[in-house]
């Protein structure tokens, strides 16, 4: 929502509502993949694909939002605008959470050391949100 707002009246209105509900979208597929796919690793898995796939979706829009705001003259990869490396900087440091996910208890359970899982969470929440 911030970007969104950052973006001011370069960027259409309805992304105001739209961006935040992808969020929690993904954070309720992964919350439903850990309670319901507990036993059932059918559900687990596509709960897991239907948020990676509504990522993309986000980042798709993320990448827009860099074209609106600039008019056509940045992208992801170039440019050189605060509102640009803002989109990038929130796009990189989302993208290892469905990783650490998987790897995670509620996830597919790879790694099981509770230490450690508590350690990569806060390690990605504090790079995420400095």
């Amino acid at each position: 929502l911030s970007l969104v707002l950052m973006g001011g009246s370069k960027i259409p209105e309805y992304r105001r509502y739209m961006m935040p509900s992808l969020s929690v979208t993904i954070l309720s597929l992964g919350t439903c993949g850990a309670f319901f796919g507990a036993d059932n690793l059918a559900i687990k898995i596509t709960c897991f694909v239907c948020g990676v796939l509504v990522f993309f979706v986000m980042a798709f829009f993320n990448r827009q939002q860099i074209l609106e705001y600039s008019g056509g003259t940045e992208g992801v990869l170039s440019g050189d605008s605060e509102f640009r490396k803002a989109t990038v900087l929130l796009m990189v440091t989302w993208a290892p959470f469905p990783c650490w996910y998987a790897l995670s208890p509620e996830g597919f359970g790879i790694v099981t050391n509770i230490l450690l899982i508590q350690i990569g969470w806060a390690f990605l929440n504090i790079v995420s949100k400095f």
